[in-house]
């Protein structure tokens, strides 16, 4: 990995060390990875996932974990390694073994 990505993924793992919250993070960009799938298809569809991704996403940072969305300072890296994190998440539940970086 590039040590840019590297750097913003384990910055994103840190502001989301809660074990509730990376559940909720997780089904929440599932919830937007399907958006964007249905944006071709029916945006009302995409409207509601994207809802659910936010929803999901507040409720892991301000209850479980106590901070702000990374979104809210760096919406970028907030989009790309959080969904980077996903992918890479994702990776390792079907594989079982360890992809994303440690820190």
């Amino acid at each position: 990995m590039r040590e840019r990505i590297r750097k913003d993924l384990i910055h994103y793992q840190r502001v989301h060390e809660n074990k509730w919250n990376q559940i909720l993070h997780y089904f929440a960009f599932l919830f937007a990875f399907w958006g964007w799938i249905f944006l071709f298809i029916d945006i009302k569809i995409t409207i509601f996932l994207a809802i659910l991704h936010y929803l999901f996403s507040w409720i892991g940072h301000f209850y479980f974990e106590g901070n702000k969305p990374a979104a809210f300072k760096y919406p970028l890296i907030g989009f790309y390694a959080g969904f980077l994190w996903f992918f890479l998440k994702s990776i390792e539940l079907a594989t079982k073994r360890r992809v994303l970086p440690t820190y």
